[in-house]
């Protein structure tokens, strides 16, 4: 199985689908995909624990690796009518919600 983000077609609104798809499987293969499984932790703080900070961290890579790649398969096009977002999760379900009825 390929990782490569190339593989990803580029969205064009009735592939969503196939897009989110592809999307999904290529962030779980790369193990890129826990902020989309997982809600936000909550944000260090000095008391927080070395698991705590471990677990932010994480989320946080993954969070931003997540929003570059879905970013670069979405059109200039389309990318003005998709609210922006700094949640993976929620940038993946408003993408949904802007698309579902193509699907």
């Amino acid at each position: 199985m390929s990782t490569n983000i190339s593989n990803i077609p580029t969205l064009m609104g009735s592939n969503f689908k196939a897009w989110s798809q592809h999307l999904r499987i290529l962030l779980g293969c790369m193990n890129l995909d826990y902020a989309l499984r997982n809600d936000e932790p909550s944000a260090i703080m000095a008391t927080s624990t070395q698991v705590d900070k471990d677990i932010w961290y994480k989320w946080e890579h993954s969070n931003h690796m997540s929003l570059m790649i879905m970013q670069s398969g979405i059109p200039e096009t389309f990318r003005g009518s998709i609210p922006e977002e700094k949640n993976a999760k929620k940038f993946l379900d408003a993408i949904g919600e802007r698309f579902a009825k193509f699907a």
